[in-house]
C-alpha cells in the first residue's frame, strides 16, 4: 500500500485522498498546479499555483510540496498566505531574469539569491519593512519544508539566510485604531439599526443580506475586542450559562492564530438590551430557521443571511465557513458607511479602537486591556495602544506622576516588623503587612481594598499591579529589596525586545523610581547584600502578586 511506504506526512493523508493523487507521480512528474484543500469545518477551496508553469521543473517540486505539506490538516488563510508568497517569488524571478540567467530547477536556489529576493520585497515591491520581515519568513519557511521533502532536487548547501530584517518584529506598525469621536458615531448607527431590525423582527423572518447581520457584529466586536476572523466563526453554542449567577454568561470563541479558544465573561443588559448576552440569543432565534434547513458547517453558525442576489444564486451564506470571504464582506461594511455617512473603517480597527478606547477609560491600565484583548505577551497589548491617540495621555501622566514621585514612594530601609511601626496604622492592618499578607512580590501595599488607582473601586482588590512602583499605597522595606533589584533587572532586559520609546511609555517611570527612590532610600551596604541574593531571582518569573488578600 501507499501508506505503508510513505514517511512523514504521508503518513497523515487519508487512504482516499493517496489513491486519487499517485505518489509515484508526485515525486517525479508534474502535480496538479490547481490543488482542491477542505478544512475542517468548512467548505473546500482551491489554490492555483499556474504561475509557476513557465517553470515546470521548479513548479514539479514547490506544487508537490505544497499539496504534501498542506493537504493533511490545511488552514484557509496559511494556505492562501503561502501561495501569494510563492506568487510574489515567481515574480522575483520574472524580474531577475531581464538581466540574469533564469532560475529554473530548485537546484539554481542560493542564500544569495533569496537574500536578492528580500531586497527586492523592499526595494521594488515597496512592501513595509515588517511585511518584508513577514513575507520572506513563510518563503524561507517553505522551502526548508520542501528541501526536507526533496532533498535530491536541491543543491546539498542550499540553506536560508537568517536576520536579514533584524529588529523587524519591533518596527511599530501603524495603528488601526480610528478616533473615539468616530468610533462614537459607528457605534451609534450600529445600535440604531439593531433596534430598527429588533423592532420589525417577526417569528420566522430572516436576515437576507450581510446589512441585518453587520450591526450586530460591529457592537459585539466592540464590546469583547473580537478579530473578525474568529467573530465571522462564531458558533451557535458560543453562549453557556455561568456556575452560579443567572445574570452572566461565558462567550465563547476560537482563535485560530493562538491555537486556543477564549472565553469571556458578560453580564446580562437588562435595561439597555445592548449587551453582548442579548444580541446573541437575538441572532440565535434570528437565523435559527436558516440554520435547521442548513447543512454542516453552516448549521453550526451563528452568522447566517440568504441571499437573495441572482449573482450569488439566492444562496444561504455564512461568512465563517468560506461562503463569503472576508475579503469579500468589506464590501458590506462599505455600504454601512455610507448608508449612515460614516468615517471609514473596517472590522479590523473595531479591536484595536475598543483597546484604545478601555486603556484611556481606566487611566491607562495596561493589565485590563491585556486582559480584555487576552494577550498571553504584555507587548502584543504595547502594540495595539501606542498610537497617536495615546501618546496625549500617556505624555500627561508621565508628568503628573514625576511631579508627585516623591510623595508617592514610601520606604523604610528598617526590617517590616520595626518599620511598620513608623507608620502609625490600625493594628489588624499593620498585622497583615507583617505577615506578608498584603505583598505584591516586590512590595508591599498598604491596602490593597482601597486602590488609589484610576478604575479601581474600594472595597475590591486592587488589580492593577503595574503601578505598584508610582502608587501612594507602596511600602518597601529592607526584606523586599532584593526583589525590587531582580524586577529593576528584568524591566531593564527587557529593552533589547522592544523600541525605545515603547519600553520608555512603558517601563521608563517604574524604573526610574526604584533606583532613584527605593534603592537610594537604602545604605550601601544593605544595597550590596540585596544585589548578591538578587542573582537568585533572575531565573524565577516576574511576579506581580502573591499572598492572600482576604
Amino acid at each position: 500500500m501507499v501508506r505503508k511506504q510513505g514517511t512523514g506526512r504521508w503518513q497523515l493523508v487519508e487512504e482516499a485522498t493517496l489513491r486519487r493523487h499517485d505518489l509515484v507521480q508526485l515525486q517525479v512528474q508534474n502535480a496538479p498546479l490547481v490543488q482542491r484543500f477542505e478544512a475542517p469545518g468548512s467548505h473546500p477551496f482551491a489554490v492555483n499555483l499556474t504561475f509557476l508553469s513557465s517553470r515546470p521543473e521548479l513548479a514539479r517540486v514547490l506544487a508537490n510540496s505544497f499539496w504534501m505539506i498542506y493537504q493533511p490538516r490545511p488552514r484557509r488563510t496559511t494556505v492562501n498566505r503561502t501561495a501569494e508568497t510563492l506568487k510574489l517569488l515567481d515574480r522575483f524571478l520574472d524580474f531577475r531574469s531581464q538581466s540574469q540567467s533564469d532560475v529554473r530547477t530548485t537546484q539554481d536556489l542560493s542564500p544569495d539569491l533569496l537574500k536578492e529576493f528580500a531586497v527586492w520585497l523592499v526595494a521594488e515591491h515597496h512592501l513595509k519593512r515588517k511585511t518584508a520581515a513577514n513575507t520572506f519568513t513563510i518563503c524561507c519557511c517553505f522551502l526548508r519544508k520542501a528541501q526536507r521533502l526533496h532533498p535530491n532536487d536541491f543543491d546539498p548547501l542550499f540553506s536560508t539566510p537568517k536576520n536579514l530584517f533584524a529588529g523587524a518584529d519591533n518596527d511599530r506598525a501603524e495603528s488601526r485604531a480610528l478616533s473615539l469621536t468616530d468610533f462614537r458615531k459607528i457605534l451609534a448607527a450600529a445600535e440604531s439599526d439593531v433596534r430598527r431590525i429588533r423592532e420589525g423582527y417577526q417569528p420566522g423572518k430572516v436576515p437576507t443580506s450581510a446589512q441585518d447581520l453587520l450591526p450586530f457584529m460591529v457592537i459585539i466586536a466592540a464590546r469583547t475586542g473580537i478579530n473578525p476572523h474568529a467573530l465571522y466563526g462564531l458558533g451557535r453554542d458560543c453562549l453557556s450559562s455561568h456556575e452560579f449567577d443567572e445574570d452572566l454568561f461565558y462567550c465563547t470563541w476560537d482563535k485560530p492564530r493562538a491555537g486556543k479558544r477564549q472565553r469571556q465573561l458578560h453580564r446580562v443588559d437588562r435595561r439597555k438590551q445592548m449587551g453582548v448576552v442579548e444580541l446573541i440569543q437575538f441572532l440565535r432565534q434570528f437565523t435559527e430557521p436558516l440554520a435547521t434547513a442548513a447543512d454542516p458547517p453552516e448549521r453550526t453558525k451563528l452568522l447566517l443571511y440568504f441571499s437573495k442576489n441572482p449573482a450569488l444564486k439566492c444562496r444561504l451564506i455564512s461568512p465563517g465557513t468560506g461562503g463569503a470571504s472576508a475579503q469579500n464582506f468589506s464590501a458590506h461594511v462599505i455600504g454601512f458607511i455610507d448608508q449612515h455617512r460614516l468615517p471609514h473603517f473596517t472590522l479590523a480597527s473595531v479591536r484595536p479602537t475598543a483597546a484604545t478606547q478601555l486603556y484611556l477609560e481606566t487611566g491607562g491600565n495596561l493589565r485590563k486591556v491585556q486582559q480584555f484583548l487576552q494577550h498571553a505577551d504584555l507587548r502584543t497589548t504595547v502594540r495595539y495602544l501606542v498610537n497617536s491617540i495615546t501618546e496625549p495621555v500617556n505624555a500627561r501622566a508621565i508628568q503628573r506622576a514625576q511631579e508627585r514621585m516623591i510623595q508617592r514612594v514610601t520606604v523604610i530601609p528598617e526590617k517590616r516588623a520595626l518599620g511598620v511601626e513608623r507608620l502609625d496604622l490600625p493594628k489588624g492592618q499593620a498585622r497583615k503587612i507583617v505577615t506578608g499578607r498584603f505583598d505584591t512580590g516586590c512590595g508591599t501595599c498598604r491596602d490593597p481594598y482601597d486602590s488609589p488607582q484610576p478604575g479601581e473601586e474600594k472595597g475590591r482588590v486592587c488589580t492593577s499591579f503595574h503601578a505598584c512602583f508610582s502608587c501612594p499605597n507602596g511600602l518597601w522595606f529592607l526584606e523586599d529589596l532584593p526583589q525590587v533589584i531582580a524586577t529593576r533587572d528584568r524591566l531593564v532586559s527587557l529593552k533589547r525586545d522592544m523600541k525605545p520609546e515603547d519600553w520608555e511609555t512603558v517601563y521608563g517611570e517604574s524604573v526610574s523610581i526604584i533606583e532613584a527612590q527605593i534603592i537610594a532610600a537604602f545604605r550601601p551596604e544593605q544595597v550590596e547584600g540585596a544585589e548578591a541574593k538578587a542573582k537568585g531571582h533572575e531565573k524565577r518569573p516576574l511576579i506581580v502578586a502573591k499572598g492572600s488578600l482576604a
